[in-house]
């Protein structure tokens, strides 16, 4: 048996894997040896089945540099449509696309680039094209306002095919976009067949139910609160990298309500220890730690967390923290991250959305809130 069949072998193998960082790790190293053998298809192939992975159960934002890899491949190519049709292009540009959304360390210009050039290989394939105004319309959501209407109606106005997103995705897309830009009763409106669940996938309504949860907390209107984060809770695994954003939001919630299950989950995110390339389900992380860490350390000064490993970076070896430190740790990295998003952006979107979380843990109900709708003001 060759080395290319042994390799195409040990991937059909991997299709009988549950979606897993296990999985992920085995796809990895075939493309590698696909890479050292210089196998064209199989090199292109394995990863945008790797890159699929990643966006299924993984950090996302590594989808990146996948997609980068793939792009170089497909340029030493003649054709940019294959005779059979879809080869992945469609799916490649999405990927990266969404991506950039996460990724604040690809500064504007670079990003805008980016999106030329993939805009550029979708019109030598057919398909794509609403998929690809809906992508931009999230990422201009919190960028510029009118670009993201712009390519709103673009989106809108362009039929759907093969490659469009699911129309559950696509709805909760257009609720996180009037959402952002303030339009609050648009933003109930569409998410109404979404919490009545004529809508749903994979991701629906969880990443509706997200933004609801912040939203009520940053009132700290728990009766809202406590329904969402008990439904994000069940349905998300601790062990799903894409998962880390709703168990941030979470775990901000069960500060207030059930202290003792928000540590707990707060432990076990720690114990499995991984600094995402994705910074916005980082962000939410972090913020959530930071919330349990400043309510458990009104009564506690320690926390115990014997299974924490070394490469953390305020690990100790009794595994004694104290609060106030670890709460001082994840504000700082928490505005770090906010900082880069609107650098990068030229907004104070995150750090607006952090101020909240902050206010939002010392509000009391019946006080006059600090925090006034846009389309209000």
């Amino acid at each position: 048996m060759t080395e290319e069949e042994q390799i195409r072998q040990a991937y059909k193998q991997t299709l009988n894997m549950p979606p897993s960082k296990a999985r992920n790790e085995i796809l990895y190293s075939l493309v590698k040896r696909a890479d050292i053998i210089k196998s064209h298809h199989l090199q292109k192939y394995l990863r945008w089945m790797y890159a699929s992975e990643l966006m299924r159960c993984g950090d996302q934002g590594k989808v990146f540099a996948v997609v980068a890899e793939y792009i170089a491949l497909r340029e030493e190519e003649e054709k940019w449509c294959p005779p059979g049709g879809i080869d992945g292009i469609e799916y490649m540009a999405d990927y990266c696309l969404e991506v950039l959304c996460y990724l604040p360390q690809i500064t504007l210009p670079q990003a805008e680039e980016i999106i030329k050039t993939l805009e550029k290989m979708l019109l030598y394939n057919r398909f794509g094209r609403r998929l690809y105004y809906q992508r931009l319309f999230r990422f201009y959501s919190v960028i510029d306002t009118n670009k993201a209407l712009e390519y709103f109606y673009l989106f809108k106005n362009t039929r759907r095919d093969i490659c469009s997103d699911c129309k559950a995705c696509e709805q909760a897309d257009m609720v996180r976009l009037f959402y952002r830009i303030g339009d609050i009763t648009r933003a109930d409106a569409l998410a109404r067949p979404i919490f009545d669940g004529t809508l749903k996938c994979h991701d629906v309504p969880r990443n509706v139910w997200q933004v609801y949860l912040q939203r009520a907390l940053d009132y700290k209107d728990l009766k809202k609160a406590v329904p969402l984060a008990e439904s994000l809770y069940r349905t998300s695994s601790i062990n799903d990298p894409t998962d880390l954003g709703y168990f941030g939001a979470v775990m901000r919630c069960f500060a207030f309500t059930s202290q003792a299950k928000a540590v707990n989950i707060l432990k076990s995110l720690l114990e499995g220890w991984e600094i995402l390339w994705d910074k916005e389900r980082w962000f939410s992380f972090l913020t959530g730690a930071w919330t349990v860490c400043h309510e458990y350390s009104k009564q506690e000064s320690t926390m115990y967390i014997p299974k924490l490993p070394d490469k953390v970076p305020f690990w100790n070896e009794n595994g004694i923290y104290n609060t106030k430190e670890m709460e001082k740790w994840f504000y700082s990295q928490a505005v770090s991250v906010a900082e880069s998003f609107d650098r990068r952006n030229g907004t104070d979107y995150y750090i607006k959305e952090l101020e909240r979380v902050v206010s939002g843990a010392g509000y009391k109900e019946g006080q006059r809130f600090w925090l006034i709708e846009r389309n209000q003001i």
